[in-house]
């Protein structure tokens, strides 16, 4: 695996625990956060909170471990599952918040984009 694709995976696993270790253990931002997408989200901020943290996480640890093993399927299941939750992430970011945070856009558009290349370039392999 090239120095370059093993850096963007390593970024984009360093992105998904930056984002979920403060859902994970509460911080108050990410609490009050999540409390604004109870008009969206018919469960408990709380528990929404804790999942999406959750599944950053282990977004995180697939792409971590996937870049040491460098399997094919397993980068395909790292990158889907990050592409999924960037979409909702702006789903959340545009239908939940009363204005979207463009930080938070900007980042989820860019991992966006490195899941579709990077399952481009998965699915030829």
């Amino acid at each position: 695996m090239k120095t370059m694709n093993k850096a963007s995976n390593l970024i984009a696993a360093a992105l998904m625990l930056f984002f979920a270790i403060p859902k994970l253990v509460g911080i108050e931002k990410s609490v009050k956060g999540f409390e604004q997408f109870k008009s969206l989200v018919p469960i408990d901020p709380d528990i929404f909170r804790v999942f999406t943290g959750s599944v950053e996480l282990v977004i995180a640890i697939l792409l971590i471990i996937y870049t040491i093993k460098n399997t094919n399927n397993l980068g395909k299941l790292a990158y889907f599952l990050l592409l999924a939750t960037m979409i909702g992430g702006l789903a959340m970011e545009f239908f939940a918040r009363p204005e979207p945070v463009m930080m938070l856009v900007v980042i989820a558009v860019l991992l966006s984009v490195l899941s579709i290349y990077k399952l481009k370039i998965l699915a030829k392999k």
